[in-house]
């Protein structure tokens, strides 16, 4: 158990006058590990406004051991008590009130600190009590994980503790959106916290990374309408001077849940539907304090008015205070597909300054604020190259993110998802050649109602498909998906798996790696019936990439158990529901597409007759397929090796695999004894089986 020291009155170094803040109560860890939560909590009076640093202005000043100092602005704090009632969040405020400063050291040894609180009628420096001075030690960690950042022009990275030694190794956001809790039917049922375990439970060791989204009436919302809690009929409003502290502590138990079952978070503040109109939602602008009690008049004005800054950077300041410490964040997404709000009365360039102009305004405000330098990102529902919303909106930022969505009917090959999402990766890069890219939403669209998973994807082939062939496009790491509940429902989580084990045996990677395929004339036209998604370094001494029998795409797959109209639409319904795709019924398995196992890649920054030593990975389990080990040379320009035969057995027409695919690596043979290639448990092959039955 960790001690803490208490002080029921504390007495600064230098008398307090009068009207000053008084600090009372002070009471903290002794000592924590290596980036563990060093929590500090106290007292003070009450303020109208404790969400204002103008009103009262809290933080701590940190000393490293090296003599580095750190500040960390405090909160004002309300605890909550939860309890579980047939599937569903009972929340109870409890007596806990007062004021909290959370940090994460870097840094073994002894640190010390000073307390201060400034408001209109004077500050208070607190640095010790008595003779003894503010401080804790930081003890080295045997096992843990530190904080996510910038590795380069592409990638991240995480520095850990593994054996009790530190290490930066390569981090791959790998997993889907969870954006919010389920409810009973009701907003007055929230499954809260409950629904956020049981999913962190489905991915927990499948996947490392989830999105969140942090203002929604229906679920997390620490401002505007929140529709779990009411009065008279009315949904509870939280602004400005008030901010929601049940669903603030729900925030810090998924916080801390998802880091103790190894899920990084990406939380989203802002989303597009709550400054929108007419939307068949509670989310609306007809809903929206900036609008309600500000009295904005178009949701266009939030971008410009000085007063709705104000609100917005003290809110963005709350929530790098209370969550800053976490090492499990990946990133701060200031907006969900901000471009989809209308430029209302404005011209259309006039907005597009505005909102990029806020960006840059808020990125530089984070960076001001933020000790833990997480990296700042905002997605966009389109992105278009030539657009001047879409070409400047990242430059203040660390991260370009979209979000890509297909069609369930299109029944042509260049439709296929997998070679758009590609395509999607490679076009960010050519606007923003030094900036990581990431599709932070993806999945199959229809005109109406909700994608019907359990007709028509029942076994996530698309998904799984999608997630390889994004995973060496260049991009930060694979697709995130945003259908959930459907993974959910189906019980696809563990899909995810496989590819988390292979990105984990990667080392870290250089910002020279960029994403290319074996498509002909940029169409989705693979030779021999082999489609190839591959990354190579600006050597090409390494290559990582995925391959797959053309056979095996999702819509290949459709084409052969459903009826095309004669526009290439699929024919929804005519199909046979005991087709592979719905049921792997291994009688109606696709046979090779072709009589030719060689895959053909040119390389042209290594010498004729340099040998590569080739690795095949199982996409069911990760882990390497040691009997595929074999070694190629350089011809001409040009590496050609051939796909497993094992999985693709042309000589008895015959896939041996779920997804008639496989996952490679190739790396110049330097003469030395070579590793074993990726790392990890025993091999656990993940067993793909026909869905559940139920609703979607």
């Amino acid at each position: 158990m960790k001690q803490h020291l208490t002080l029921a009155l504390v007495v600064a170094l230098f008398s307090i006058g009068y009207g000053q803040p008084k600090i009372t109560n002070v009471s903290f860890p002794k000592s924590v590990e290596t980036y563990g939560l060093f929590e500090m909590a106290f007292q003070m009076g009450d303020y109208a406004n404790p969400y204002d640093p103008a009103v009262i202005d809290v933080y701590a000043e940190f000393l490293s051991p090296e003599g580095k100092s750190v500040r960390v602005n405090g909160f004002y704090y309300e605890g909550y008590g939860f309890e579980e009632s047939k599937g569903y969040e009972q929340a109870k405020a409890n007596r806990d009130r007062g004021w909290r400063v959370r940090f994460a050291p870097e840094v073994d040894g002894d640190w010390t600190f000073s307390l201060h609180a400034i408001d209109r009628q004077g500050k208070t420096e607190l640095s010790a009590i008595g003779q003894n001075r503010f401080g804790f030690q930081c003890q080295p960690a045997r096992s843990a994980k530190g904080f996510i950042s910038l590795a380069n022009r592409r990638f991240l990275k995480r520095g850990v503790v593994a054996n009790g030694q530190r290490e930066s190794r390569a981090f791959f956001p790998i997993g889907p959106n969870i954006a919010w809790y389920g409810n009973g039917g009701s907003y007055a049922q929230p499954k809260g916290i409950y629904d956020y375990e049981k999913h962190v439970d489905s991915i927990a060791g499948s996947a490392n990374y989830m999105r969140i989204w942090i203002n929604r009436p229906q679920c997390l919302s620490l401002f505007g309408a929140e529709y779990t809690q009411t009065s008279d009929n009315k949904a509870t409003v939280y602004f400005n001077s008030s901010l929601n502290q049940k669903d603030a502590a729900e925030l810090d138990h998924i916080m801390a849940y998802a880091a103790k079952n190894g899920i990084s978070v990406m939380p989203c503040i802002f989303t597009f539907g709550s400054f929108c109109s007419q939307r068949q939602s509670a989310s609306t602008w007809e809903n929206n304090p900036f609008h309600t009690v500000l009295g904005l008049a178009s949701p266009t004005d939030f971008f410009t008015d000085s007063e709705a800054k104000r609100i917005t950077r003290n809110l963005i300041r709350y929530i790098v205070a209370r969550w800053g410490y976490a090492t499990n964040i990946v990133c701060w997404e200031l907006w969900n597909e901000v471009d989809n709000i209308s430029n209302g009365q404005l011209p259309k360039s006039e907005h597009q300054r505005n909102v990029v102009g806020w960006h840059g305004e808020m990125a530089q405000y984070i960076r001001d604020i933020d000790p833990f330098h997480h990296p700042i990102t905002t997605s966009l529902a389109v992105f278009n190259e030539s657009d001047y919303f879409h070409s400047q909106l990242f430059d203040q930022l660390d991260i370009v993110q979209k979000h890509s969505y297909g069609s369930f009917l299109k029944a042509k090959e260049k439709d296929q998802r997998p070679f758009q999402l590609y395509k999607a990766s490679t076009a960010a890069f050519e606007v923003y050649p030094n900036k990581p890219f990431f599709i932070g939403e993806f999945g199959i669209s229809q005109s109406t109602g909700k994608p019907k998973y359990k007709d028509k994807d029942p076994l996530g082939f698309d998904t799984h498909n999608c997630i390889w062939s994004t995973a060496f496009s260049g991009a930060m790491g694979p697709a995130s998906f945003w259908y959930w509940e459907c993974l959910d429902e189906q019980d696809l989580f563990r899909i995810y798996e496989p590819l988390l084990r292979f990105c984990e045996g990667l080392p870290p990677l250089s910002d020279s790696f960029a994403g290319r395929c074996t498509a002909k004339s940029g169409a989705a036209n693979f030779p021999n019936g082999i489609q190839t998604f591959y990354m190579a370094n600006a050597t090409e001494d390494t290559i990582y990439g995925w391959s797959q029998d053309a056979n095996f795409s999702y819509p290949a797959l459709r084409r052969l158990t459903e009826q095309t109209s004669l526009n290439g639409q699929f024919n929804g319904n005519v199909f046979d529901p005991k087709g592979y795709v719905y049921t792997l019924d291994v009688t109606k398995k696709p046979e090779p597409s072709s009589k030719n196992n060689t895959i053909k890649l040119p390389v042209s920054n290594q010498a004729a007759g340099t040998q590569y030593i080739v690795r095949w990975y199982d996409t069911e389990t990760g882990l390497e397929m040691k009997a595929e080990r074999t070694t190629v040379k350089v011809n001409g320009k040009s590496l050609s090796f051939e796909f497993p035969s094992s999985v693709r057995d042309l000589k008895n027409k015959r896939i041996n695999n779920t997804y008639g695919d496989a996952v490679f690596s190739l790396t110049v043979d330097r003469g030395t004894k070579e590793e074993s290639g990726t790392q990890g448990a025993a091999p656990k092959k993940v067993v793909i089986r026909p869905a559940k039955s139920g609703q979607d």
